[in-house]
């Protein structure tokens, strides 16, 4: 069903995994789109009483936004891809349910932010996060 995401459930636990380990499970437009359908599917099944949100691979969480889909932006685009992270983090921010983060690797930029918007951050000692983009003049929103 899902292009950019994995989705499983064990248990009482929702499992949702960003599945670009190519690019370091970098964001996309679509991707962000199946996240919010697979929150909402989460938050209306009983079974579930917690998410986790983690990343394949071992070397990132999320390297942020995939610089690629910016390329081409222009005004209106830009206009679009804000409401797109507006949705993404009010989803986020409305679940009922907890959400558990489980960080691997690195979590640079929007995926930084999203670590954020979880009850509960767990990651190992190799864990790296931050906003590099401020070291670019880039400004960071949320």
């Amino acid at each position: 069903m899902f292009k950019f995401i994995l989705t499983e459930v064990r248990g009482p636990v929702g499992i949702i995994t960003l599945n670009r380990p190519e690019i370091l499970n970098a964001w996309n437009a679509a991707m962000r789109d199946e996240l919010v359908v697979a929150f909402d599917q989460f938050e209306n099944q009983d079974g579930v009483r917690a998410i986790i949100l983690t990343g394949a691979g071992d070397r990132a969480f999320g390297a942020g936004q995939d610089l690629n889909e910016t390329k081409t932006f222009n005004a209106d685009r830009a206009e679009e891809w804000v409401a797109e992270w507006e949705r993404l983090y009010h989803r986020m921010r409305t679940l009922s349910k907890p959400l558990i983060i489980a960080l691997n690797g690195v979590a640079a930029g929007s995926a930084f932010q999203v670590a954020l918007l979880g009850d509960f951050r767990i990651g190992h000692a190799g864990v790296r996060m931050g906003q590099p983009e401020i070291n670019s003049g880039i400004a960071s929103t949320t």
